[in-house]
């Protein structure tokens, strides 16, 4: 009878992606619409409310400052923005994350990321928050704190991150997109798709990626180094960031020493800072 009832649902909106045994699916994290062509411009066939998928087609294009992927609307071709979809096996049901989300978190090419039910999160106060647009940038900052370097020191540090920013600066969650430890593990903060507080001014059109540690003297671990670069090239590679996508410290933008001297240094060198 269930499987009855959610074929009836699908046939109602015209979605007939999510059918088990088939191969990738375009799935909303978020409502979003379908269009007839890659852009905002092009007109609205229908609208994709999460959980629902659509069979995706394989190929994405960029249009209009943002990433478009081709997708099966009712035996025609469709277009979707992808800062609002996931793609996945065709068939799987996905789960609300603690944002009320259908977002996934771990995409494809991404460092090992630690998800929020496994580090121990809070439930957010007050959201979801989602990007209204392909993020154009990603800033870089440092904890301030003490390192770690496993697991459970890492977690416990993203914990206490959290509870700062929601019980002292009283932010409805954990300001930054992701957190990196010199564990070379990756925690998961707001996520993708949500808007953080790691930079003011730029927290609706920006990542936020936080290393774990007090860099001002010495550069993190290569653990650390080559999972936050891996995690920007996830970005890139999943349309989760514009591919000329702007690279700055957090003292780029406000007065700080953040991300630390040695780091900052760093990352000067790296592609697409400036």
């Amino acid at each position: 009878m269930r499987v009855i009832v959610i074929t009836i649902v699908e046939a109602i909106l015209g979605l007939t992606g999510a059918v088990v045994g088939a191969s990738d699916c375009a799935c909303a994290t978020l409502s979003v619409h379908i269009r007839d062509g890659p852009g905002a411009s092009h007109n609205i066939l229908s609208t994709l409310i999460p959980p629902h998928c659509v069979p995706y087609k394989g190929e994405q294009k960029l249009s209009e400052g943002l990433t478009w992927a081709k997708v099966s609307y009712n035996g025609k071709d469709g277009w979707i923005a992808v800062n609002w979809i996931a793609i996945r096996t065709c068939g799987t049901t996905p789960t609300k994350d603690a944002h009320g989300s259908y977002g996934d978190v771990r995409l494809p090419g991404c460092p090992h990321i630690v998800t929020r039910a496994e580090w121990g999160a809070r439930n957010s106060q007050g959201g979801p928050w989602p990007l209204t647009q392909i993020p154009k940038g990603i800033f870089i900052h440092h904890s301030a704190t003490g390192s770690c370097y496993n697991q459970q020191s890492c977690a416990a540090e993203v914990r206490s991150f959290q509870n700062y920013h929601m019980d002292s600066k009283h932010w409805g969650d954990v300001a930054y997109s992701f957190i990196v430890g010199e564990d070379g593990d990756v925690y998961e903060g707001r996520g993708w798709n949500q808007i953080g507080a790691h930079t003011y001014g730029h927290n609706h059109d920006a990542l936020g990626f936080c290393v774990i540690g007090t860099f001002t003297g010495h550069l993190p671990n290569d653990a650390a180094l080559s999972a936050v670069r891996r995690l920007i090239d996830c970005a890139v590679q999943n349309g989760k960031v514009i591919k000329n996508y702007s690279l700055k410290g957090h003292r780029d933008v406000s007065s700080t020493e953040c991300p630390g001297q040695k780091l900052y240094d760093l990352i000067r060198t790296w592609p697409h800072y400036g």
